[in-house]
């Protein structure tokens, strides 16, 4: 066997580490655009929430709500970049002597992002799509709660909540349960923080969706129901059953962005991407089909009207996805379908218990967002599997209550957990809103919401042929 110099030896060793640099910087790369990709499904997501809030309510108002989404992904992304990022995710733990703390994020390095330099590009641009995909998450929290405020909110109080909550209530969430360093985070390996094993919301059951719904029923208790709401229901349905289709199916679309795109790369993590893919399909099928029978079938008296529900049906499958969005990784696909049928059920009737309430909430935000999150955190404790848990890195890895080798502890860490993020998010939002309406800023005048906000506020109706038909009812509800 004919031997080799030192100079073939070390040039052939020069040139397999020129090959597994270039190997792991490519794996980066693939990794920033996995995340590329996830967040530009999720800011995709914008699009459904302004075309089903659009569908959901009355003509006369329909350039108000598309304006308001535009401007919930403008003010989210300026103040994302300047304070909700920092304190949401804490980079400088163990760096210059500084410690995180499990309450809020107070590392300099994520604040308007004033320490990341971009002069290497050692991590291949992970980084910077990371502030991208995170953003995209808060705008979908603020957006949530523009539906429950539709057609009677002042556009520069909606900026205010905006800002708000994109800038402190949700930011403060997002470290609680997904910076290593929040004490309700399962990946926090310190167990005198943690609390039980740390809460398992893999993409926003409780982060995203409960701060979302709990908010947006405070906002609507607050700012009171929309002038005639309960004496004449009838005139108060959603204009245009098309754009509630077509917002449901771009949101379930972008879900597959939220969930899968939530594993934060794909290389060593496809599995569980592709896991998190099917239980998000499931989910959603299992609710839409679960709420259509609902609705049909239950009594009167349990909110049932013997009709097959487009709108209903549309919510009941938004909901069997929120529902399924904190487990998506960590479960069976049938526990996905029980889930969204779970879901469904959660969603009639807490829309239903916000009817009897007389709680003016038109595109059903709480019950969709704030009740399926409740259900969906929860059920993460009833159906998780211990050994998916150890694949998504959990610090303590749990079963659910149904699941083989349980010990219960996971299920006592999403309750607790969802309890401590109601409180946060009604005491801030009471706060912020009460404080609102206050100052007289929250509503529009009376002779306004009649009129309608497009033709009162935004010069004319968002539809050419209706301009003329709204001035013609301005003195009608």
């Amino acid at each position: 066997m004919a031997s080799i110099t030192q100079a073939e030896y070390d040039s052939l060793i020069s040139r397999l580490a020129a090959v597994e640099e270039e190997n792991a910087a490519t794996l980066l790369e693939v990794d920033t655009f996995f995340l590329l990709w996830a967040s530009a499904l999720i800011f995709m997501m914008q699009a459904g929430f302004a075309t089903l809030s659009a569908g959901s309510i009355r003509a006369k108002n329909v350039k108000n709500i598309l304006l308001k989404n535009v401007l919930d992904a403008c003010v989210g992304a300026i103040v994302w970049y300047c304070v909700g990022y920092g304190l949401a995710y804490d980079a400088d733990n163990g760096v210059n002597g500084h410690k995180a703390i499990g309450f809020i994020g107070s590392g300099p390095t994520n604040f308007a992002l004033s320490s990341v330099g971009d002069h290497s590009g050692q991590d291949k641009g992970k980084t910077w799509i990371m502030w991208q995909f995170q953003y995209a998450f808060a705008a979908s929290a603020a957006t949530i709660v523009s539906g429950a405020v539709a057609e009677r909110c002042q556009l520069g109080a909606y900026l205010i909540y905006t800002a708000v909550i994109t800038g402190l209530v949700y930011p403060v969430v997002v470290h609680w349960v997904w910076d290593p360093a929040g004490f309700l985070s399962a990946f926090n390996s310190d167990d005198s923080v943690r609390i039980y094993t740390g809460c398992t919301d893999f993409a926003g059951s409780c982060v995203v969706h409960m701060v979302g719904g709990w908010a947006a029923l405070v906002a609507a208790w607050v700012l009171g129901p929309r002038i005639g709401r309960w004496e004449r229901p009838e005139l108060f349905e959603g204009h245009s059953t098309p754009l509630v289709i077509i917002g449901t199916f771009l949101l379930w679309f972008g879900w597959y962005g939220f969930n899968p795109g939530s594993t934060l790369m794909i290389h060593g993590q496809a599995n569980v991407a592709a896991r998190a893919t099917v239980t998000t399909t499931l989910g959603a099928a299992a609710g839409g089909i679960s709420g259509l029978f609902i609705k049909r079938h239950l009594p009167e008296w349990a909110g049932g009207t013997g009709l097959y529900d487009i709108a209903h049906t549309c919510n009941s499958l938004l909901a069997g996805l929120v529902g399924v969005t904190a487990g998506c990784s960590v479960i069976y696909p049938w526990a996905a379908i029980v889930i969204g049928f779970f879901a469904a059920l959660a969603y009639h009737f807490a829309s239903c218990l916000m009817r009897r309430l007389r709680i003016d909430d038109p595109l059903d935000a709480f019950a969709v967002h704030g009740a399926s999150g409740l259900l969906g955190t929860i059920m993460v404790g009833v159906f998780a599997v211990k050994e998916y848990h150890t694949a998504i890195g959990v610090v303590k890895p749990d079963a659910g209550i149904f699941m083989p080798g349980t010990t219960g502890e996971i299920l006592a860490a999403q309750v607790v957990s969802a309890i401590i993020v109601i409180i946060w998010v009604v005491c801030c939002s009471l706060i912020l809103f009460g404080t609102l309406k206050a100052l007289g800023i929250f509503r529009v005048p009376a002779e306004y919401e009649v009129a309608g906000l497009d033709v009162s506020k935004h010069g004319g109706s968002a539809y050419s042929s209706e301009a003329n038909v709204a001035l013609q009812f301005s003195q009608k509800v």
